[in-house]
């Protein structure tokens, strides 16, 4: 099961971290490290740079969780280096395999590169588009809604048209029945939906709705039913509401640059590529057989 071997690694290696972390940093080594290599093993120098890299994203708030989460990054590196080493010393970098995951490994990092690089290219949104979104949505914003919702909510379920095989029931009770007799394990409550969280159109839709009206959301990993209970008013303005207009304003136009100059990628670079007959698409090789005493012109 290589999913189960994927995630083994970092549990495994979660695992040594902790174990490890006492004896970390000892003065076993015969020299310190300085100055821009921050540790050795062996006569692997870690850079401040590489520690840099691996704590990408990490948002400590002050500056001994800033310490902290360093010191932890930097373990991490030092025990993947041992690792790394070890595998190379049985000879696993030697593995057939090895090249075709080295490869899988790099293309993948260098789109993520790309895509990064496309995301610090969208500038911000201006004031006025920023103002006119928030009066566009006055539900998220000067009338912001709160739902409270009675709740039942499936996690990983097995079934993937689970959701929508849950669209024709009335109610929660009905809903809970299903479940029960197919023995789908859930959890049912309170909860609540804030409106300033979701997109504009599914709250919209959400008060669209008869009273009591049961509704399906769902993501990747959950799937959600819901009834709304109670409808609560609590405004957002000022700069707390600007701030979160921007902000969502700015992942939206983020993520439509991307799409759109990786699709302008990707459409140019098609021309030039041919794939084996098996794996090309039906309307493809379709076109490609043109019917018995039929001509054809371009």
């Amino acid at each position: 099961m290589a999913l189960q071997t994927r995630a083994f690694l970092p549990l495994a290696l979660g695992a040594l971290l902790l174990l490890g972390g006492c004896n970390f940093g000892s003065s076993s080594s015969p020299k310190t490290p300085t100055g821009q290599v921050v540790a050795t093993v062996g006569s692997r120098e870690i850079t401040r740079r590489e520690l840099q890299v691996e704590m990408a994203g990490s948002n400590a708030t002050t500056p001994a969780a800033q310490k902290a989460a360093e010191r932890l990054a930097l373990r991490r590196i030092v025990q993947r280096v041992i690792l790394a080493d070890a595998a190379k010393q049985q000879g696993l970098d030697k593995d057939p395999n090895f090249a075709l995951l080295d490869q899988r490994a790099n293309e993948s990092i260098l789109a993520q590169l790309l895509e990064s690089k496309m995301a610090a290219s969208v500038p911000s949104p201006s004031p006025e588009e920023i103002q006119q979104y928030q009066q566009t949505n006055p539900n998220q914003f000067a009338d912001r809604k709160i739902f409270d919702v009675d709740q039942i909510r499936i996690s990983k379920p097995s079934d993937p048209q689970l959701a929508k095989k849950l669209e024709p029931f009335k109610t929660l009770d009905e809903i809970a029945n299903y479940l029960n007799q197919n023995h789908i394990v859930f959890q049912r409550g309170p909860n609540v939906m804030d409106a300033l969280s979701q997109s504009p159109a599914l709250v919209k839709a959400v008060l669209a709705l008869p009273p009591h009206e049961v509704f399906i959301l769902s993501s990747a990993n959950e799937v959600f039913a819901n009834e709304i209970t109670n409808t609560r008013v609590e405004p957002v303005t000022g700069e707390t509401g600007s701030q979160y207009a921007q902000k969502v304003l700015k992942s939206q136009h983020t993520q439509d640059a991307i799409l759109k100059q990786l699709n302008n990628i990707i459409a140019k670079a098609n021309r030039s590529v041919r794939l084996a007959k098996e794996f090309e698409p039906p309307q493809a090789a379709a076109a490609k057989t043109p019917p018995a005493n039929t001509s054809r012109s371009w």
